[in-house]
């Protein structure tokens, strides 16, 4: 009842009036009746619905921009625009050692290089050639040219290159700054750039810096030099075609410049040089001018018919001012910390450097510059040539220890006949083989504390990773075994090194230490074909073989850290560059020393005492020792050789108290070095060294104090026992002074014990296969007379086999010579002659007599002092005739 009461009460509140509803089909004749306007306004409703969604989005869309302008482009808008005074010529200086005062070096770049012209001087002609086929709207555009742009932006869209929207305002900071990626950012940051500096500077004003910065060819930059350098005359002076000729050189320098070599062919395959296509690109120009009413049918046939005269006749080759190999380092430095410091282009650098009024305080020392380039300019200094012809080739720097300045830079030998040629010393990169040893093997073991100088390894193959034994050693397969870390460095041992660096640095750490002590440009991990190429690894860190090499600025001063007592200084070849403003100089680049104690001081004394003597060769077991060609006569000196695969490069860096020199030597294209037992990189060091430190004191290396003399043993580093110095080789007991961390409190040899100590036979000595002697003894038998006997400790350790490989003390341990077997000389027992002073005599035969047993029989002295029986010797009178002894 209640549950249709419900139900009523429902109907009753309802739009219909019946208290039953029926369906549609209950009433065919009634249908469902159709609202009016229903489709337009589901219409409106999604296109409503549409529009506020892109609205939105759009409004999204343009926050995220705002941010992305806000924080990502403007701040590169902002970068510093401001406009370097030219017209003064930049020069270089030296200091003068005995006065202190800055001589004058040398101008920077011809006159003609780079010459600033004032719009007022140029011929009309010449902004309206820039601004007819550049950009025709430069006048009325604010700095972006809005059709152009759109018609960049579809082409990006259809995937055609970002390109020909910039207008002179665009290519002309592209021009101050280098920022030219082919991207979108770019193309946005551009056109913010653009706006802002129409903003703050007049159309002539830009007109003006664009003309002068343009690059023309043949290294000009700008209308001015570009006019002396290929009419020889002011720019004032150019008529409209030569205006246009130069205009037209800019598109591509390369191509239409008139003194390019360039070839290339036309649309009709004809093949044009690049005066030809000069004259075509000066012709469209003026066509463009023309076109856009810039001048007359008369003046445009005018020009197209004047014959363009150049200075240098075809083919001619420009007079060039020659740096020497020291003035272009500064160059290259200076220009690349004003550009990481201000941001210029190259080719605004280039004006800069030229007509900037620039004052660069240098580095050099002329005296040792000009030894260095002395050696390197005489052919008979390194007169090698390789089989296929090509002539050895070298480089050297030379590093003041004290101050970390580059005092000398030679990049290549011979005479030097061009500007920025290839640098062996700044930018080649070869391969350092064991002269990296230093500085990825010793010096961090010895900075962890893992091993001191007198620690001992063994120079043996360390495995059969190559599938025999590895490592060889330079010379071909002789290991020496045991061997103390010195005498390890001193003969280049390349199974010490690796073992340094496998067992006990780990080349993780190795590479870290290079690259981050000494700054080597080490290689983490870089794709090579299929191949995944990496120096951290035994191979590159013990030996050598990096996966991009070294130059010789790089290891100059990475080797000069151990001659200033573990201070790392960065090379440089300048202290300061000022520009000349209204007589004054305003500093751009203060280039202060940058120094930094990456080794302690007792890693560092280690060093120089232990790389002396790869020179020197002096101390226990200094035989073997590499660098002895480059010994100085009257001064101290360490270093290092390096040798690579294949004989490709030798190196050779030194330093004495005063100078750190690095020296490189190979061919151009990797070859054979073909030199005999020569390393020219040592000869040549000594060259130039020895001329360097004529009349120098011969002072020490940095002294250090906390020194500890220790007496320990050459075959175990461990405090030397009784029984080192009856090592059959002789003596094994050396002396030395380490650092009290590195004594071995308590710890006697362990290679020479009691255990290991037995008699040999002088009369049996053990034979090589070819019958020769080899130095050594069988051990003493029981016949052995006393006065053939010695006493001797045989080294006694263990070593797993490596191949077929064996070192040379291997001959020596105990286990190898008691496998030789007892004496074969004194086999028997002797034949006792008769004594006829014996009392005794003559004796029964038949009873055996022991001359070494007291208690045997009658007894004969065996030593021959004839006393038999503890008897006295007989009277001369007891002769007894021999024919009646038994």
């Amino acid at each position: 009842m209640s549950d249709q009461n419900n139900n009523n009460s429902l109907y009753e509140n309802s739009e219909y009036p019946s208290r039953q509803r029926r369906t549609a089909d209950q009433h065919p004749r009634r249908r469902p009746r159709k609202k009016r306007g229903s489709t337009g306004k589901t219409i409106l409703k999604v296109l409503g619905t549409l529009f506020l969604v892109g609205l939105c989005t759009g409004a999204v869309l343009c926050c995220f921009g705002a941010y992305y302008v806000q924080t990502v482009i403007l701040p590169e808008v902002e970068v510093s625009m401001d406009d370097f005074q030219l017209g003064e010529n930049s020069v270089m200086y030296y200091q003068d050692k005995e006065t202190g005062r800055y001589v004058e070096m040398t101008t920077l770049l011809s006159s003609t290089s780079s010459v600033w012209v004032d719009l007022e001087e140029m011929p009309k002609y010449l902004p309206q050639a820039a601004v007819a086929i550049e950009d025709q709207r430069f006048y009325t555009h604010p700095g972006v040219d809005w059709k152009r742009t759109a018609k960049a932006v579809l082409d990006m869209f259809l995937g055609n290159d970002i390109s020909g929207g910039s207008t002179i305002t665009q290519q002309l900071i592209k021009n101050m700054t280098d920022y030219n990626e082919t991207t979108v950012k770019r193309k946005v940051t551009e056109i913010f750039r653009a706006i802002r500096f129409t903003q703050n500077n007049s159309k002539d004003d830009t007109l003006e810096m664009y003309l002068n910065i343009i690059p023309l060819g043949a290294g000009c930059e700008g209308v001015g030099s570009a006019s002396l350098k290929y009419f020889g005359k002011p720019v004032s002076e150019l008529t409209l075609a030569e205006c246009a000729s130069l205009v037209g050189i800019t598109n591509n320098p390369s191509k239409y410049g008139p003194y390019s070599f360039a070839k290339s062919k036309t649309s009709t395959g004809e093949v044009w040089d690049a005066r030809q296509w000069n004259k075509y690109r000066q012709e469209v120009i003026l066509g463009e001018m023309l076109k856009q009413g810039m001048i007359s049918q008369e003046e445009h046939d005018e020009a197209v018919a004047q014959e363009l005269v150049f200075v240098r006749a075809e083919g001619e080759e420009a007079e060039t001012e020659i740096y020497n190999w020291y003035e272009e380092t500064v160059i290259s430095d200076v220009r690349a910390d004003l550009k990481e410091k201000y941001g210029f282009s190259d080719s605004r650098l280039d004006q800069i450097m030229a007509r900037g009024g620039l004052r660069i305080y240098t580095c050099m020392d002329p005296e040792i510059q000009a030894i260095a380039e002395a050696v390197y300019e005489d052919r008979a200094n390194l007169n090698y040539t390789s089989k296929s012809g090509q002539q050895m080739q070298s480089s050297i720097t030379i590093i003041d220890n004290e101050t970390g300045d580059v005092a000398a830079i030679v990049g290549r030998f011979g005479e030097k006949t061009e500007n920025r040629g290839m640098n062996y010393a700044n930018a080649a990169k070869r391969q350092p083989g064991s002269s990296i040893k230093p500085l990825t093997v010793y010096a961090p073991a010895l900075e962890m504390g893992k091993l001191s100088p007198i620690s001992v390894l063994d120079d043996y193959p360390y495995d059969t990773r190559t599938g025999s034994a590895w490592p060889l050693n330079s010379g071909g397969n002789r290991y020496r075994g045991l061997t103390t870390l010195k005498d390890g460095l001193m003969r280049s041992a390349n199974t010490i090194a690796v073992r340094v660096v496998a067992d006990y640095v780990t080349p993780q750490e190795s590479f870290s230490f290079g690259k981050d002590k000494f700054k080597l440009d080490l290689v983490d991990a870089v794709q090579s074909g299929d191949q995944i190429m990496s120096d951290i690894d035994i191979s590159p860190m013990a030996m050598g073989g990096l996966t991009a090499g070294v130059s010789s600025r790089t290891m100059a001063q990475a080797y000069a850290t151990f001659p200033s007592a573990g201070v790392y200084t960065y090379s440089r070849t300048y202290t300061r560059v000022t520009q000349l403003v209204d007589g004054e100089e305003v500093v751009l680049l203060e280039n202060e020393p940058e120094k930094e104690q990456v080794l302690k001081e007792s890693t560092a004394y280690y060093m120089n005492t232990m790389l002396q003597r790869v020179i020197s060769g002096s101390g226990a077991g200094g035989d073997g020792h590499t660098g002895g060609e480059a010994a100085l006569s009257g001064m101290r000196a360490a270093g290092k050789t390096g040798t690579t695969s294949d004989n490709f490069d030798r190196w050779f860096v030194g330093y004495t108290p005063y100078y750190t020199a690095a020296v490189w030597t190979g061919y151009e294209q990797n070859e054979k070095m073909k030199t005999g037992s020569a390393n020219p990189a040592a000869v040549l060091w000594k060259k130039v060294m020895s001329q360097v430190h004529e009349g120098l004191e011969n002072k020490k290396f940095p002294e250090v104090s906390g020194l500890k003399q220790v007496t320990y043993c050459l075959d175990s580093g461990l405090l030397a026992g009784e029984y080192c110095a009856l090592d059959p080789r002789g003596s094994r007991v050396a002396t030395d002074y380490i650092f009290p961390e590195d004594y071995p409190d308590g710890r006697t040899c362990t290679v020479h014990t009691a255990e290991s100590v037995v008699k040999v036979c002088v009369d049996s000595p053990i034979l090589n296969e070819d019958g020769t002697e080899t130095g050594l003894y069988h051990i003493a038998g029981p016949y052995c007379p006393e006065e053939s006997l010695r006493e001797v400790c045989y080294p006694n350790y263990e070593r797993e086999k490596v191949g077929s490989a064996v070192a040379q003390d291997e001959m020596y341990r105990f286990d190898v010579v008691e496998a030789q077997g007892t004496c074969t000389v004194h086999t028997e027992a002797p034949v006792v002659q008769p004594d006829p002073s014996d009392p005794n005599f003559p004796w029964d035969p038949s009873q055996p007599v022991d001359p070494n047993d007291p208690g045997s029989g009658n007894q004969t002295d065996p030593s021959g002092s004839g006393s038999g029986s503890g008897s006295d010797s007989p009277p001369p009178s007891q002769d007894i005739p021999q024919d009646q002894w038994p």
